[in-house]
């Protein structure tokens, strides 16, 4: 089937979807294609009636309210959150037709009181299941646009995965855990619980296109499960459930029509979607998938090392490549902790230590000195204050130094750059305050380097900054 990416995306389309390129270009969806009765535009003039004429043709937004007589709203949708929520199709008994009611062509702005401008098929979807006698919807005449959108996937978002998946059939897509995945059609051919989504490489380049669960049937056998595992801890003698009942968990009293496809089949019956294979996920915030979206990075990003001896890494680093890296210079400032943490709280500081009688800061103004010199600033910031870094914009590679235990930083032996020798408590202090930081924030890692020889330990640095600069950056977004 055909295929779109979101403006902003950058991901190039492979060229058996170029066809389709220019659609993609036409601003998301919120222009109104021109007729092809449109008088030509060959004077001033002509131009002038042509446009008149293209805004005559789309009518103003109207209210439709619709009275349900029974669970279903009787309409089947397409498009998504790349084009907006169009009305494809009406049952013959839908309470939604009429001459006041809803027509093919129509492009939904509100149902209720959600805007459905920004909504994914599959969410819109849910959200035409909700139950309600009433329903008020927002809608608007766009027959020309939604006849140029109707056979392309609606959607378009990035994800991060969360877990390995291994397909089981064909037409499904096999990842691994932090792949980037693309996801261009949340309801394809009408069938809820899966999504159709393409695997990207490091440079954001397709790969391959299959079938992956949704991010609601995903969340569904999660609580499933996770239900499941409190009723069994509280009755130690209940058996292990078969496959046939995991599958019943997604039965459904009623098979909806549509959305999304134009023949309007049955929708898939959620029991017929295998659950087998689905992993627990014990992260109950994003569980299958994060949202994500695309950074571009011109300028050196900032490192910080996080680890045992972390100022003697940095020392050797400026050494060994003065060009390339710098050290974050901390401002001395005499002021109270007050004014200090209102510095924090404004964005200007990113964080401080207490001194005898003054603080030293880092402040964002001093780390975007040193990255406007084409170097990458190494930070001297807890790791707690990534998310700081985070809320204005700075993305900085975290690299963690591993030891296998207090042992091996002991040994560590540098004339220049350890000149005081390690001493057995200090190394042990540090092993476990690693330990700590490794527990507490290795979601924030960007790379782990093993504990060694100081000049082992650089030269992977040196190895993961470079790759981690010419990497696509991906940050969370927001929900998909």
């Amino acid at each position: 089937s055909s295929h779109s990416t979101p403006l902003s995306s950058g991901a190039p389309t492979p060229d058996s979807h170029s066809i389709i390129d220019t659609v993609s270009e036409q601003d998301e969806g919120t222009m109104t294609p021109p007729s092809k009765e449109t008088t030509p535009t060959t004077s001033p003039r002509n131009s002038v009636r042509s446009s008149v004429d293209t805004i005559k043709r789309t009518p103003e937004p109207r209210t439709v309210n619709i009275k349900k007589f029974q669970a279903e709203l009787g309409i089947q949708i397409g498009g998504g959150n790349m084009h907006g929520i169009f009305v494809s199709d009406l049952e013959e008994e839908s309470p939604a037709k009429g001459s006041e009611g809803l027509m093919p062509g129509d492009l939904i702005l509100e149902y209720g009181s959600v805007d459905m401008r920004n909504k994914t098929a599959e969410e819109a979807y849910l959200e035409i299941l909700k139950p309600g006698d009433m329903i008020r919807i927002k809608a608007q005449y766009r027959f020309e646009e939604f006849n140029r959108i109707k056979d392309l996937p609606g959607d378009g978002f990035y994800v991060r995965a969360l877990y390995d998946r291994l397909a089981e059939v064909e037409q499904d897509l096999s990842f691994k855990k932090d792949d980037i995945l693309y996801v261009d059609d949340t309801l394809p051919q009408g069938n809820f619980g899966c999504w159709m989504a393409w695997q990207l490489d490091e440079n954001a380049q397709k790969l391959e296109r299959g079938q992956i669960p949704s991010k609601y049937i995903m969340e569904q056998e999660f609580y499933r499960r996770h239900s499941m595992s409190e009723a069994k801890d509280e009755n130690s003698s209940s058996k292990a459930t078969s496959a046939a009942a995991r599958r019943s968990f997604f039965r459904r009293k009623h098979k909806h029509k549509r959305s999304g496809s134009k023949d309007g089949k049955d929708l898939l019956a959620l029991d017929t979607i295998s659950t087998d294979s689905i992993p627990f996920l014990d992260d109950a915030v994003s569980l299958a998938y994060q949202r994500v979206q695309k950074v571009d990075c011109t300028s050196p990003r900032p490192v910080l090392i996080l680890g045992p001896l972390p100022d003697a890494v940095k020392d050797m680093l400026v050494k060994e490549s003065p060009g390339k890296f710098c050290r974050c210079p901390l401002e001395v400032m005499k002021a109270s902790q007050q004014a200090i943490e209102r510095g924090v709280k404004d964005c200007l500081f990113i964080d401080y230590k207490r001194r005898s009688g003054h603080f030293d800061v880092t402040t964002v103004a001093s780390i975007k000195e040193i990255t406007e010199k084409d170097c990458h600033c190494l930070l001297d910031i807890a790791p707690h204050a990534i998310e700081r870094l985070h809320s204005i914009h700075i993305y900085p590679i975290v690299i963690f130094v591993r030891y296998k235990n207090a042992k091996q930083i002991k040994e560590q032996k540098d004339p220049v750059f350890l000149k005081d020798k390690v001493t057995q408590k200090h190394s042990k202090e540090q092993f476990e305050t690693a330990q700590k930081i490794e527990q507490e924030y290795s979601k924030y890692f960007t790379g782990v380097v093993q504990g060694g020889p100081l000049p082992t330990i650089c030269t992977q640095i040196m190895t993961t900054v470079d790759q981690e600069q010419n990497k696509v950056l991906w940050i969370p977004a927001g929900p998909p």
